[in-house]
């Protein structure tokens, strides 16, 4: 590497802290994302396992270990932001796949873009040739947060426990005026719900139901509950022909996730917290 350039990154490293939440992980893949980091980027690993074997990997001095009880990714996000003294954080899922340059390339674009809140790569879904779009709300499996202009550090509401936490974040600064760039040139691969190494099939009933819970709760706070409930109709009532159909068809296995959705929706309609755990 030229020296020169080697030196730039060395500087801007040093503006940067990265956040990754493990929950019970695939130690393969934790170990294959801690190998693309820089050694001289701090890393604040949120450990959200009563019980892992996160202590079979002997971690790097730039790694910080901070133990917590298992309260949602947006909690965990929050408890490593509050933990970050640089003016950059990037938030990592583990099932994620990105080239070693990544991490150089986002935090050197950061530096060129002027008043960002939010840096989001494209994970694959959009083409495009220019270097930025501005108003994105998909999903956040990377975020790249700007601490100077975000100002807090509690940046996720604790009410969800997985889902629509990042798109609540990015409806937060539109409202704000805090300006999200969505990046498409920067690009990663994200191989979804394959971070956790226990227990898939009842992981596959606890995100059916989160993922129901967290989609109605979003509307209502953001809007109200009449726009909750036109917004999520069709698709209760598509979960609730499809339960009768499993049911006559005797799919057990799609009648448990068809039944945790519809679980999961009138759970949120009713008002309940987002109570059920692994």
């Amino acid at each position: 590497m030229d020296l020169f350039l080697e030196n730039y990154l060395s500087k801007i490293f040093l503006m940067l802290s990265i956040i990754i939440v493990a929950y019970k992980p695939e130690i393969k893949r934790l170990k294959n994302i801690l190998t693309l980091i820089n050694k001289k980027i701090k890393i604040i690993l949120i450990n959200n396992s009563e019980s892992s074997d996160l202590n079979k990997i002997k971690f790097k001095n730039n790694i910080k270990i901070i133990k917590s009880k298992n309260n949602g990714n947006g909690a965990a996000i929050n408890l490593g932001l509050k933990n970050v003294k640089t003016k950059y954080a990037m938030y990592l899922d583990i099932d994620v796949e990105f080239r070693k340059n990544f991490v150089g390339n986002i935090t050197n674009l950061a530096n060129k873009i002027n008043n960002f809140g939010i840096l989001v790569p494209n994970h694959g879904n959009l083409k495009s040739t220019k270097d930025k779009i501005e108003k994105y709300d998909g999903e956040g499996s990377i975020m790249f947060f700007n601490l100077n202009v975000l100002k807090k550090k509690n940046l996720f509401d604790e009410n969800y426990f997985l889902y629509f936490e990042e798109q609540d974040l990015f409806y937060f600064c539109k409202k704000n005026s805090i300006k999200v760039f969505f990046l498409p040139r920067i690009q990663i691969k994200h191989f979804r719900a394959s971070s956790v190494s226990y227990a898939k099939k009842n992981l596959t009933y606890l995100r059916s139901w989160h993922y129901a819970w967290s989609m109605f709760f979003f509307y209502k706070k953001n809007f109200n509950y009449f726009t909750a409930i036109k917004k999520t109709f069709l698709i209760f009532f598509k979960d609730l022909l499809m339960v009768i159909f499993y049911l006559i068809s005797f799919d057990i296995e799609s009648l448990k996730i068809r039944f945790f959705r519809l679980y999961g929706f009138i759970s949120s309609m009713l008002g309940f917290k987002s109570f059920l755990r692994p």
